[in-house]
């Protein structure tokens, strides 16, 4: 049964193919595919709306300095051989 599984559904990304394909299928056989698209179309809005705001969270952070990190001291240890 494993390697069936492994054969059929393999590592992540192949998982997640697999149940994309599921869905729209579903929805498209069921007739939602309309519904299906806009569901698609809001949650790629709120992706993008998500990655504009950390995108200029971070250009913030950049500005400030506050992701600068101070470097550590070398220890006296490492010089000595």
């Amino acid at each position: 049964m494993r390697a069936l599984l492994t054969l059929t559904v393999g590592g992540p990304v192949r998982v997640a193919t697999t149940a994309l394909a599921i869905v729209v299928i579903a929805a498209v056989a069921s007739g939602s595919g309309w519904d299906l698209l806009r569901a698609a179309w809001m949650m790629s809005l709120a992706a993008s709306g998500f990655t504009l705001l950390y995108a200029v969270l971070a250009l913030v952070a950049a500005a400030t300095g506050a992701c600068d990190e101070t470097p550590a001291p070398a220890s006296e240890e490492a010089d000595r051989g």
